[in-house]
Order: C-alpha cells, then sequence, then structure tokens
C-alpha cells in the first residue's frame, strides 16, 4: 500500500526497511520514483555509516539499475570497501524483494582544518554561475503540475540568467525524506546532483526520449541552507545516440560540487 501525500515525507519507515509515499513518484512511470528521490534516501541512510575520524562525502556515483517501486518494501545494504582515518569507500545498494534497484559507491575523506596555513595554493577559479541567475523567487515554478509526485516534494524552478543566454534551476527539497526525521545534508546533496541531467536544455524536446540511468559528482564541501542552484551544459552526440550533461552546484557560498550524466537518446 502507498502511504498517503498528507505525510509529507517520500519515505515511510517499515521496520529496518522503509515505504515510499506518493512524493518520490517520477515522470516514467506512476508506480517508480524518481532517480533523485532515491538517491535521496540512500544519501539519509550513508550518514548512519560511521567513520573512524570525521569525514564527509567527497565523491558519489550512483546507478539507476531498475526502477525503483515506491509501494513495495525498500532495504538498504552497505559494504565497507575501504576503511581508514583519511579515507572511507563505501558501497550502497537499495533493495526490493532482495533484487538491487539502486547500486552507489561513496567516497568520504577526512576533515582537517587547514585555514590558518598561508602556504595553500589559489584554485584556479573564484566564479559563482549561481550568481548569473535569475533568483529563485523569480523562476518558473513547478509545484503541483500534473500528477508526478516528486514536482510536490521538491521546489523546482527553472531559471534563465539574468542576460537570457542559458538556462539554469533553483530546486529545494521540501518533504522529509524519512517520515519524523530531519532532512539530512547528504540527502539535499544526493537529490540535487540527479539535476544535472539535461541541464541548460529547454524542456519539451519533440520525438525523443532522453533516459539518464546514472550520476556521478566530486565534492567540494557539504550544501549549506535549502536552496541549491544547478548551473551547467549538454552535449548530444547523434551518431551514437548519446548525451552528456555537466553542471555545478552552487549555493549562498559559491560551488560546493560538479556533477554530471549520460543520457540514452531514442526516437
Amino acid at each position: 500500500m502507498v502511504a498517503g501525500m498528507g505525510d509529507r515525507a517520500l519515505f515511510i519507515p517499515d521496520g529496518d526497511g522503509y515505504v515510499g509515499t506518493i512524493l518520490p513518484q517520477g515522470g516514467w512511470d506512476p508506480g517508480a520514483a524518481n532517480g533523485g528521490m532515491a538517491r535521496a534516501l540512500r544519501g539519509h541512510c550513508l550518514e548512519d555509516v560511521p567513520t573512524l575520524t570525521p569525514m564527509s562525502v567527497s565523491r558519489i556515483t550512483a546507478d539507476l539499475v531498475r526502477p525503483v517501486p515506491i509501494g513495495p518494501r525498500l532495504h538498504g545494504r552497505h559494504r565497507g570497501v575501504r576503511e581508514g582515518k583519511k579515507i572511507q569507500v563505501v558501497e550502497l545498494l537499495l533493495l526490493a524483494a532482495d533484487v538491487e534497484h539502486v547500486r552507489a559507491s561513496v567516497l568520504r575523506l577526512r576533515h582537517e582544518d587547514l585555514g590558518a596555513r598561508t602556504d595553500l595554493p589559489a584554485g584556479t577559479t573564484t566564479a559563482r554561475p549561481a550568481a548569473d541567475l535569475v533568483p529563485p523567487q523569480e523562476g518558473e515554478d513547478f509545484r503541483g503540475r500534473g500528477t508526478v509526485g516528486f514536482l510536490d516534494a521538491v521546489d523546482f524552478r527553472a531559471t534563465p540568467t539574468r542576460d537570457g543566454s542559458r538556462i539554469g534551476s533553483w530546486l529545494r527539497l521540501e518533504a522529509e525524506v524519512v517520515a519524523g526525521q530531519p532532512i539530512r545534508s547528504t540527502s539535499r546533496l544526493a537529490a540535487a546532483i540527479d539535476f544535472a541531467n539535461l541541464i541548460g536544455v529547454a524542456p519539451g524536446q519533440s520525438g525523443i526520449t532522453m533516459i539518464n540511468a546514472d550520476v556521478s559528482a566530486q565534492v567540494l564541501r557539504d550544501p549549506v541552507g535549502e536552496w541549491i542552484a544547478v548551473t551547467g551544459d549538454t552535449r548530444f552526440h547523434a551518431a551514437t545516440g548519446r548525451g552528456v550533461s555537466s553542471a555545478e552546484l552552487s549555493d549562498t557560498g559559491g560551488v560546493f560540487a560538479v556533477a554530471s550524466t549520460s543520457q540514452l537518446l531514442q526516437p
């Protein structure tokens, strides 16, 4: 039984597992979750995996092996691949009836404050691409459109740059990922990187479907605040029937991650 939308959560705890509400529902299949919402659940569970020293995500690579059902009970598993005081690698799985649906590999690196040092090299850019976007309050609001549940769980705003030359987006995760628990920063990260898909492409592409089943991100730090800006480019190659998107994720402090995803193009 799918829980009601009034719960305002993506997933309801069920023993050591979870059951999806209507809010994770994606646009491809009414019985399957949006990829970003499924990854948000894995991000939530990741923060329960202990580390030997204070660490946070530095790289996440996630594959949507199969569509994630939003009615059946889901169960998460994790396996330590490498365990150290500076580096940890964890494999995360999301299963339904013991069948694998999402697989993610996560690299976490230690924290050490080097702010007092004066011999660190400068980065090659201090660009703040989100500053070029129209603010989210002036963007196109997608909440409440149609019957796709996740558009009521995420405040998603498609926004052009101030000069009108490019398209980006702002988003904030509004629904709890797990009912009764605060939204965790890793869930915000895991959900946001999915929106790198087709970044910059105007909606309404006629005659072509663009399926993405993977996303990877290199992460500089945890996101701060609720709103995340996604900016970047998408490229297509007709001879292979594929596309690639690359995006920068920003908050009020600037760029905190870069993400990429691939598309399978089909008539």
